[in-house]
């Protein structure tokens, strides 16, 4: 008898327990709680935090500034409702930082969720904090003439911003020293930059208007943007390297085509459902600025398709004369190219390309609706027995989609004078990061850069064999994705969980598996590259680490990320990548993945 009273107390006293401490909770002043009820545990809990999330609004609400606009419902000021629209907006770090107890099991099931009051200001803290780094990233980008990525993380901080407990009182150290309100000094940001964006026709190809496109006076490297076609606004065009495009409706007359800059990027928030969540709750934020009027001026009509006389940057140990002639010859080529291409005449081209350069140039014409738009400023470089050429620029749309790209085209002639390789072209800003590297030999910055054109390449025309082969079989693949889970005492080892990134590891073929199925689901896919850090190991020969700001878009999914890759090129032939990572945010404890840590 004496044990199975011992069992019976054994039994209740953790409910016992239980309701002792959930007592003290509800009546301590510490702590803000919620209770649900359901005929499951997962149900019920779902009630719980919505009821904590109406409790904390009523918490937070009489201790927040509603700052900006307010939300208007039938006329009137919602203040509650706006509060808790945001404190909604926090419930993944909410479901992070609260606590559960089971106050009665299923079926019948009630559940408690409670959170200290103190961690408010934590939760608030945190979004705090990547406001600020949106802020910062947006400086570097208009810095390097990025102007999409600038805009894009001004116009995210200033939506986080709006967010905060106390959005009116934020305040940033200015590059001019001076303490500024952001609520402020963010739309001041962002209509100076309009303002110093300069868009100009500089000819018509057939329906399209090429466009220069310049930030403070010099050839912007990435532009985002929309335009007024006479009856309704286009699709996203990106600009690169000074030259963006836009279509004209058959028999339509180019007459003060009005640009709007894009500044949202909605499309691509889903990388943060964070701030997804506040953007679908703050709502568009208008900017007037952001609509620039191209004046009507005089343009060259249909271009001819002649190559102008090629800007040479050589690397050969003949003299210039010599080099010119050679050069000759693979001008003809390109001219021809060049007019076959505008012609839409692509089969009187197959003679001017080795079988693979051939398929290599089918794949890419079909890439998209192709348009040549430029071939200006034609230069060569010499590797071995090979002649690189650079300089033709073309568009590419795509019928399904709301995206239009423009791309420089390079062409790789072998000793032949054949077409063996055609890739799309690294934007100049990242062409000169490596090319500048003058303590290197010329031979090895022109392999890293054709590497990475191929690797472009290869990704956006869907070149699943060249990926298969150019990745070693052990390759170390690591990709992360933002995640607010905050890393465990036991996690303390390589590629743990951060506060920001969730790392996953991945074999070759489970890579090579996901890649395929992403390569299935969408039209297009096309990467840019900027802000190159090429460093030389000290060990392994001709090995690099390439530490590269890269932006993916794709007919589904869009994001902004850092990409490592450690490349072996020993063999020219054969680069073989060792490493390659992916990051959506520098790391706040090592930044970049890079040589160092593998």
């Amino acid at each position: 008898m004496k044990r199975i009273y011992a069992l019976s107390f054994s039994i209740l006293l953790p409910f016992t327990v239980l309701a002792q401490s959930w007592e003290t909770i509800c009546t301590s002043s510490e702590y803000i709680y919620g209770t649900g009820s359901g005929s499951t545990v997962a149900e019920a809990d779902r009630h719980a935090l919505a009821n904590l999330v109406g409790m904390i609004s009523t918490f937070v609400s009489s201790n927040t500034s509603m700052g900006f606009k307010e939300l208007n419902v039938n006329g009137s000021i919602d203040h509650k409702g706006f509060v808790e629209s945001r404190i909604k907006t926090y419930s993944q770090a909410t479901l992070t930082n609260t606590e559960r107890i089971i106050l009665k099991n299923e079926p019948d099931a009630v559940v408690g969720r409670y959170i200290k009051k103190a961690e408010l200001d934590r939760i608030f803290e945190g979004r705090k904090t990547k406001v600020m780094d949106m802020v910062e990233s947006a400086e570097r980008a208009e810095k390097k003439g990025k102007i999409d990525d600038a805009l894009r993380y001004y116009y995210w901080s200033l939506c986080l911003l709006k967010s905060l407990q106390y959005p009116d009182e934020v305040k940033y150290s200015c590059p001019d020293g001076k303490q500024r309100l952001l609520s402020t000094w963010i739309p001041e940001k962002m209509n100076d930059i309009f303002s110093e964006i300069k868009i100009s026709p500089i000819k018509q190809v057939d329906n399209e208007i090429v466009l220069s496109v310049k930030y403070k006076d010099k050839p912007i490297n990435s532009f985002d943007y929309t335009y007024f076609d006479g009856m309704d606004w286009s699709n996203i065009y990106s600009a690169k390297d000074g030259q963006g495009v836009a279509d004209l409706r058959p028999g339509q007359t180019f007459d003060n085509l009005k640009i709007k800059c894009e500044y949202e990027f909605a499309g691509e928030s889903h990388i943060d459902k964070e701030l997804e969540n506040v953007m679908t709750l703050i709502g568009s934020v208008p900017f007037r600025d952001a609509y620039i009027n191209v004046a009507t001026k005089e343009i060259i009509p249909k271009d001819n398709v002649q190559l102008s006389t090629p800007v040479k940057e050589v690397h050969s140990n003949t003299n210039s004369q010599n080099i010119v002639q050679s050069f000759d010859k693979h001008l003809v080529v390109l001219n021809d190219i060049a007019k076959g291409i505008s012609q839409k005449n692509y089969n009187s081209l197959k003679s001017h390309f080795t079988q693979k350069g051939w398929e290599q140039f089918q794949k890419l014409i079909h890439y998209g609706r192709a348009t040549l738009i430029e071939n200006s400023d034609i230069n060569f470089n010499k590797l071995g027995d090979k002649v690189i050429c650079r300089g033709l620029t073309m568009s590419f749309g795509f019928k399904n989609n709301n995206r239009k790209f423009v791309e420089n085209v390079v062409f790789t002639f072998n000793n032949g004078q054949k077409i063996d390789e055609v890739l799309f072209g690294l934007g100049k800003e990242a062409y000169n990061d490596i090319m500048m590297k003058g303590v290197w030999d010329m031979d090895a910055r022109l392999i890293l850069t054709n590497f990475l054109e191929e690797y472009k390449t290869a990704y956006a025309l869907k070149d699943i064999d060249f990926i298969r082969n150019v990745f070693d079989d052990n390759a170390v693949i690591i990709t992360g994705r933002m995640t607010s889970r905050p890393r465990t005492k036991i996690e303390n080892s390589s590629y743990i969980d951060s506060k920001i990134v969730k790392y996953n590891r991945q074999t070759k073929n489970e890579y090579l598996r996901n890649l395929q199925h992403c390569f299935a689901g969408n039209e297009f896919i096309n990467i840019r590259f900027a802000n190159n850090d090429v460093i030389k190991a000290g060990k392994g020969g001709e090995t690099y680490g390439i530490q590269i700001k890269q932006d993916y878009y794709s007919s589904t999914y869009g994001d902004t990320g850092y990409l490592f890759l450690m490349v072996d090129v020993n063999n020219p032939d054969n680069p073989i990548i060792k490493v390659r990572t992916w990051q959506p945010e520098k790391d706040p404890e090592f930044g970049i993945f890079g040589l160092s840590n593998f």
